[in-house]
């Protein structure tokens, strides 16, 4: 069987667009995740659902007196005014990271980090996954257990796109997924070079999920309205997750910037250069060969057969095969094949 692996970025999660019932020059997210642009609008959303009201919530910060509380809540609205004010003066939160990283300002980097995992999370928690990840998964799974073993994927998000779906047929568990944390190599056929956008400890975003779709099912009929009772209970999940996870606490995420060389990747460099040695077709899936990247790139995709077919998919295409260009000169102008259509994953003949 052919071999064909997947190499995606943030434009494989962004998911559906909505006009806006408040503002119709507005698009509001249906599924999946922000792109770059729309960052910023995303964590004012947040800053705006925890100052709209006190914290209502059985859980184990409402456990707490209403003073320790509110300093709780008025410390994570500090945190995302700062996150707020740096992403607007930067072109991307990566630059933003890199900036730290290279300042030395090592604690300011590992909370941008943590919060980051917030964010991301916090997204996921209240809107669906990307469908298009659904239909994927439909299409390839022969039996509920595993991908099948001539399909593999590098990805460059840290999001959960992949095992939120992929719950719909299974436990995400048994995937076969390697991150960054892990230091010794294994077969895996799922790569996350950035890792993933989650605590550690066992956090469970699915159950997450489920839980708090349980507790706005139960909101109390009696709030003003609807979105009321929704702001509430996110607002005290979210407090929650940042006093459980955050507050005085060590590093506890999972994610880590690709450019951070602080945790082992030797393992999940080898396996990814042995993937792509192994692959007849590319299909590169919403992903734009940004510089920062651009090394780690060269070294994963130097392995890559002559002959390899490369489809890129992607609104805009053609700019992205210049950024490829960078990172293969010599690849074949006749084995790469742009596709503008996007509503769903592409299946190369190959497959």
């Amino acid at each position: 069987m052919t071999n064909v692996t997947y190499l995606i970025g943030a434009g494989a999660s962004a998911g559906k667009r909505g006009e806006s019932g408040k503002n119709k020059k507005q698009k509001d997210i249906i599924e999946g995740l922000p792109c770059v642009n729309e960052i910023p609008d995303r964590i004012s959303n947040i800053l705006d659902i925890l100052k709209a009201k006190p914290v209502e919530s059985t859980d184990k910060v409402n456990s707490q007196p209403k003073d320790e509380k509110d300093v709780i809540k008025n410390e994570l609205i500090s945190c995302f005014q700062k996150l707020y004010d740096a992403v607007k003066k930067h072109a991307t939160i990566d630059t933003y990271a890199k900036k730290l990283k290279l300042k030395g300002q090592m604690d300011e980097f590992r909370e941008l980090e943590q919060l980051l995992t917030l964010f991301f999370l916090y997204e996921q928690i209240q809107l669906n996954p990307d469908s298009r990840y659904d239909t994927f998964l439909a299409n390839i799974l022969q039996n509920r257990s595993s991908l099948p073993k001539y399909i593999n994927i590098i990805s460059w998000n840290y999001d959960s796109q992949i095992e939120i779906a992929y719950s719909e047929y299974n436990d995400p568990n048994i995937l076969n997924i390697g991150t960054k944390s892990d230091s010794y190599y294994q077969d895996w056929q799922i790569i996350k070079l950035n890792g993933t956008a989650t605590f550690r400890d066992q956090f469970d975003l699915v159950r997450k999920r489920e839980e708090i779709a349980l507790k706005l099912h139960e909101a109390d009929n009696d709030l003003v309205s609807s979105y009321t009772a929704k702001q509430l209970v996110y607002q005290a999940e979210f407090v929650s997750l940042y006093n459980e996870y955050v507050k005085d606490k060590e590093h506890t995420s999972n994610l880590s910037f690709a450019f951070d060389d602080s945790y082992p990747s030797d393992a999940l460099l080898s396996r990814s250069q042995k993937i792509i040695s192994e692959t007849n077709a590319l299909v590169i899936i919403g992903y734009t060969f940004p510089f920062f990247n651009r090394e780690i790139d060269r070294e994963i995709l130097r392995t890559i057969i002559p002959d390899t077919k490369i489809y890129i998919q992607d609104l805009y295409p053609e700019r992205i095969k210049q950024s490829l260009r960078a990172v293969l000169p010599h690849i074949k102008e006749n084995n790469i094949i742009l596709l503008k259509e996007v509503d769903q994953f592409y299946l190369p003949p190959e497959l």
